[in-house]
């Protein structure tokens, strides 16, 4: 008989992106709803939930808690489970910013996503928005560097795809939890 329990879905470090039928977690909550988490370590048992959201997080983190994050994810994620992971793409987010004149005289940065000097857009791609604590880039992706590090923590089959989002080119990984043999 098929089970018709209705999937545990996550949405770690939601921010605004409140999704509906998701547990939405996040370090700032923005409301009563949002379970509040300190990232990477998840508050979640093992094998809880069927599918793990993390858009535009895991670039949040330096290597060593990316990591991390990644193995918590596949800790808390059911055998055959789907994260979906999103981040930009650091190696066209660069060539962007090599790519753009430099302006004639200093541009302040904040809320800056100009796209015809280096310091708007592109700057803020690759080391993040800098509003809060929580939007800071602290580390990269390229697709081979995304793909090693979820084979490494033993998701597989792992998809991935080059897609836009937030007015760049992202990076966006399909990758499953293995069912045990």
């Amino acid at each position: 008989m098929a089970s018709t329990a209705t999937p545990i879905r996550l949405n770690l470090g939601c921010g605004d992106d409140l999704r509906p039928g998701y547990i939405n977690v996040d370090k700032f909550p923005k409301d009563d709803s949002v379970v509040s988490a300190d990232l990477p370590g998840l508050p979640f048992e093992a094998n809880y939930a069927d599918e793990i959201v993390l858009s535009h997080v895991l670039e949040h983190f330096g290597y060593a808690d990316g990591v991390r994050l990644c193995q918590e994810i596949q800790r808390v994620l059911k055998p055959g489970g789907i994260a979906y992971i999103e981040v930009p793409d650091i190696q066209w987010c660069v060539a962007q910013f090599l790519g753009a004149p430099e302006p004639n005289g200093y541009t302040n940065p904040e809320y800056d996503y100009n796209t015809q000097h280096r310091w708007g857009l592109w700057a803020q791609a690759i080391w993040g928005d800098q509003h809060h604590d929580g939007l800071y880039h602290k580390w990269g992706y390229t697709a081979h560097r995304l793909l090693n590090l979820l084979n490494y923590v033993g998701f597989h089959p792992i998809e991935i795809q080059f897609v836009q989002s937030h007015r760049v080119q992202c990076l966006s990984a399909r990758a499953a939890k293995p069912v045990a043999a």
